[in-house]
């Protein structure tokens, strides 16, 4: 198939776009970039054929739009196709091996995450940020080093993970389980020691992953906030009113730790930056009095293995002071 002559041909793309009848365009560095090739209706009929799944053809059916994952060769991808003025249209991400990629910056922070056995865990970031990769890092970590059950509930499933040392069962939305929060409650009938929740993107998927936290749960979660202070409020305010303060409450004493992370793109490298926040007794006061405002002023005190995002780009090393700037101009830090 053409796109895995693509991937072949251009080692460091990250996503391919794909709009009917027009050129080809791939992401390569951060960077927008046309190829000669054309995209013809042939080519999402191919899509639509190998790789969708008849529930995925019927959602496109009724919504014009589905998200879905197919493997080619050795690649996984996430594809999302949709019409755009009535074309076919579709935006395909590269998802790295792990197994290639160069070791996580923050290995301590992984393993003592990863040594967790009950409590939230929240990896948080915008859009293309890696939270999927820091997720299924963690979850192949346990994976290679505990024996416990682990669930996860992806939409749709990325990374396939078989099986090592523990037992790992991954339940796809719209094809396993109709959504996140009901994936959650169905989990907690299933032994698990270990829920992953790939998007925590609603009230209800919220409460049901705090509330097996609460239960004695570890609960590794994703969420769409840019600073990890953000991501207490994102929780608390996904709560009506008068739940406010059970929410605090609950929160204040299930949260283990949060990273908030982005990507930065160089000429020639690509650049982790993540915050990290530990759920201290002062942090967890913070949250319960409704302060969360004064979190990145604990943070910046370094204790417990936190920092603030614009801590994390002054302990870049190996960067030039002018590539720095540009680094906390990017950030609007």
């Amino acid at each position: 198939m053409e796109i895995e002559k693509w991937i072949l041909a251009n080692g460091s793309m990250t996503d391919i776009h794909l709009t009917e009848g027009e050129p080809v365009v791939i992401r390569q560095n951060g960077n927008l970039r046309k190829m000669k090739e054309m995209a013809d209706i042939s080519l999402f009929h191919e899509l639509f054929e190998k790789y969708l799944s008849p529930s995925k053809k019927a959602e496109f059916g009724e919504k014009g739009s589905c998200d879905d994952a197919f493997s080619v060769g050795n690649t996984r991808i996430r594809l999302h196709i949709y019409q755009s003025f009535g074309k076919m249209a579709a935006a395909l991400r590269i998802l790295p091996d792990l197994s290639l990629l160069p070791p996580d910056p923050d290995k301590d922070w992984l393993e003592k995450t990863a040594a967790l056995d009950h409590g939230l865990v929240l990896i948080c970031g915008p859009s293309g940020s890696g939270k999927s990769t820091t997720l299924s890092r963690l979850i192949s970590l346990i994976n290679t080093r505990r024996a416990c059950h682990i669930v996860t509930l992806e939409d749709p499933v990325e990374y396939c993970i078989s099986s090592v040392k523990s037992l790992v069962h991954q339940r796809e939305v719209g094809r396993d389980v109709p959504s996140f929060a009901e994936g959650i409650r169905d989990s907690l009938r299933e032994d698990p020691d270990i829920i992953a929740v790939g998007e925590m993107r609603d009230s209800a998927t919220i409460s049901a992953a705090l509330t097996a936290a609460e239960t004695g749960h570890l609960v590794l979660g994703t969420l769409h906030t840019t600073r990890a202070a953000d991501s207490v409020s994102r929780i608390i305010h996904a709560y009506s009113g008068e739940r406010e303060r059970e929410a605090r409450s609950l929160l204040s004493a299930s949260l283990k730790t949060v990273c908030a992370q982005q990507l930065y793109r160089t000429a020639k490298d690509t650049i982790l930056l993540r915050e990290i926040l530990t759920n201290t007794p002062a942090i967890s006061h913070l949250i319960r009095e409704g302060k969360e405002e004064q979190i990145p002023s604990y943070m910046e005190m370094g204790l417990h293995q936190m920092r603030t995002l614009k801590q994390a780009a002054y302990g870049l090393r190996n960067i030039s002071e002018r590539e720095r700037d540009k680094l906390l101009k990017y950030l609007e830090l």
